[in-house]
């Protein structure tokens, strides 16, 4: 079983959030704070065994009111670090946001592109549910039912959903892709009749980069070569650096 221990300030309220590992926080994480500034949500992110560069760059925000940090330091030998990266931000939920009134857990590559819009109807919980993608069997397609990039949670109504995905992933045999969204699909299936789930459609989430949808998630090589998002990417950044006197 894998076990972590957070550190740092944790939120409260209505939060975005989500986690990643210092190379990737350097590389999407100012965009991402710069977007969520912009259309001014409150934005935790937590840091996978954080360096003295990521340190420096959260002492430079800590002027917004808007951002928290945590972080943790985990030996990662052993473990397939890409699949750990990809399921921390559901590991470790139920511990960082136990003080958050609401909760959206992202991808660090997500960019905020118009006015945010939390579920209403009083949903417990949220999850992009899809068909499986095509061409896929067995592991993959069962795993596909669920894109991880947005994850809504009520932490009043959800915490017990929130800690059973955490408790699947730190219990799983091994570390593999896509372990994240076979989790959650298989808790869906269980807790489906105890809690109410909203279902996100494509407007909410795009990964091609339509004006007018919400946010823009970055996927596989599209992340470093689509210019429309690699264009934003870059303004966003640039405006953080600038806020921040980098």
């Amino acid at each position: 079983m894998i076990n972590v221990k957070t550190f740092g300030d944790y939120p409260t309220g209505d939060v975005l959030f989500a986690s990643c590992d210092s190379k990737y926080f350097m590389e999407h994480g100012p965009a991402f704070m710069r977007s969520a500034n912009k259309f001014k949500q409150n934005l935790h992110i937590h840091i996978v065994n954080p360096t003295d560069e990521v340190k420096k760059i959260k002492d430079k925000c800590e002027k917004f009111e808007n951002l928290t940090f945590t972080g943790e330091q985990t030996n990662l030998e052993g473990i397939d670090e890409r699949t750990y990266y990809a399921c921390n931000r559901f590991i470790v939920a139920p511990y960082v946001l136990q003080y958050a009134n609401k909760a959206m857990i992202l991808d660090v590559d997500n960019y905020l592109m118009n006015k945010w819009q939390w579920p209403d109807g009083g949903y417990d919980a949220g999850l992009f549910l899809r068909d499986p993608l095509p061409g896929t069997t067995g592991w993959e397609q069962e795993s596909t039912h669920v894109a991880a990039g947005i994850v809504y949670l009520d932490m009043r109504k959800a915490i017990s959903f929130a800690v059973d995905v955490s408790d699947r992933i730190r219990e799983a045999k091994e570390m593999i892709w896509f372990l994240d969204q076979n989790v959650l699909w298989k808790a869906y299936n269980d807790w489906k009749d105890k809690i109410s789930f909203h279902k996100f459609e494509r407007h909410i989430m795009d990964w091609e980069f339509k004006n007018g949808t919400m946010l823009w998630t970055g996927k596989g090589p599209r992340k470093h070569n689509d210019p429309t998002y690699v264009e934003q990417k870059n303004k966003y950044t640039k405006e953080f650096n600038e806020s921040c006197n980098i």
